[in-house]
């Protein structure tokens, strides 16, 4: 069984009439190669991205969200934030005092879900992104072993 070749398919482009063969150095500047019909695909694609993108400044070039999908995230985020204020008061100090820190965010959180769940949603995910910023930066400051043990090394010499 002959199998057809899995690469991508060369096809030769068939010389232009007229075209003549060793012409001078003006015939070389007029015959420049033209872009490959891939090359203008995606030239032709990104003009429409950017000029779509120019008209849609209030999206900023995304499509509408679905309702559906637009009520399942706020669900989630609805149940999520629960969770979260039930998580953190299972885990309150027993003998708190009234001024204890821990004890006054978590009565906060609690007359916050009570209020105004919406904004405890907000409040939790703008904590959540400062502490994973928190967290990112503390891995960037992370030491890094090989340093030290090179500096020690050419020290004891």
């Amino acid at each position: 069984m002959n199998t057809p070749p899995t690469g991508p398919a060369v096809i030769p482009h068939p010389p232009h009439l007229g075209e003549r063969r060793g012409g001078g150095p003006r015939e070389a500047a007029s015959t420049a190669p033209k872009p490959s019909p891939l090359a203008a695909l995606n030239a032709h694609i990104t003009q429409a991205s950017q000029a779509a993108a120019g008209g849609l400044k209030s999206n900023a070039g995304k499509w509408p969200e679905l309702r559906s999908a637009q009520r399942f995230r706020e669900t989630w985020e609805r149940l999520g934030a629960e969770e979260t204020v039930v998580k953190a008061t299972h885990r309150a100090p027993e003998n708190a005092g009234p001024l204890n820190s821990h004890m006054l965010v978590l009565r906060t959180l609690g007359l916050m879900r009570e209020l105004s769940p919406h904004y405890l949603r907000r409040f939790l995910s703008h904590t959540e992104t400062l502490l994973w910023l928190e967290q990112a930066q503390g891995q960037l400051k992370a030491p890094v072993g090989k340093g030290k043990a090179v500096k020690a090394a050419r020290q004891k010499k």
